[in-house]
């Protein structure tokens, strides 16, 4: 019974972490919209790696001791890949950090514009901006992925953020890295909104990385598992 009381709270943590991830995004993209209608898009790119960093520093600090702070699909499946978390879990942190991304930009949407849901349609990807995800989430991932052997995750609830907000201006995708979040941006027509059509090649690069960077961590270090880690994710 006291696992099944853990997971659950794990759920809800995983959940409601994405959700404010997802929607702090979204909410930015509807604020700052104006400056990008003037010509100073720079400005909310801006906007929106600061948001994001507090954002994620919220959500891994809060949520980090109940679920891990994973927030992202391709964190869990690295993670679980590598031996860092457990099998059980992947699918239902899986399920709640969409739901999470879902329901993040249908609330967003709704403060801002009164809809619920709205898309916008557009092109697949072109090959810079796929590379632009496998960067953006294999170095996340892998930042992930050492701090979590090396010390149980200590430090991410600062490391992760810095890596976004940076990345955020590195990278002309915006540094989605996560497809929950891409996911619940395919749900708003605002500034950070993603077309329908990009979305599942955009999913699978990002879970191509994640399976990249799980593969080369399994490949050189295949017994160096963080017992911390592993009990914390139990």
């Amino acid at each position: 019974m006291a696992n099944k009381y853990s997971l659950l709270l794990a759920l809800v943590a995983e959940f409601l972490g994405t959700m404010l991830l997802v929607g702090a995004q979204i909410g930015t993209g509807y604020a700052l919209t104006g400056l990008a209608q003037v010509g100073i898009p720079q400005m909310v790119t801006f906007g929106i790696a600061i948001v994001s960093s507090c954002a994620l520093a919220i959500a891994i600090t809060m949520g980090g001791p109940i679920s891990g702070g994973h927030f992202n699909p391709a964190v869990t499946i690295a993670l679980t890949l590598t031996k860092n978390s457990a099998v059980e879990r992947a699918l239902p942190y899986v399920v709640a950090q969409l739901a999470g991304g879902f329901l993040g930009a249908v609330i967003t949407n709704f403060l801002w514009s009164g809809t619920l849901v709205s898309m916008t349609v557009g092109a697949p990807p072109i090959p810079n901006q796929l590379a632009s995800e496998i960067l953006a989430t294999g170095v996340l991932v892998g930042i992930v992925i050492v701090m979590v052997r090396r010390n149980g995750g200590q430090g991410l609830n600062w490391l992760v953020p810095a890596w976004v907000g940076a990345a955020i201006f590195l990278t002309p995708t915006g540094c989605m890295a996560n497809p929950a979040v891409t996911f619940g941006h395919m749900f708003t027509d605002s500034y950070t909104s993603v077309a329908q059509d990009a979305v599942p090649s955009f999913i699978g690069i990002q879970l191509f990385a994640a399976l990249i960077v799980a593969g080369v961590t399994i490949f050189l270090s295949p017994k160096n598992v963080s017992r911390k880690a592993r009990a914390a994710t139990r």
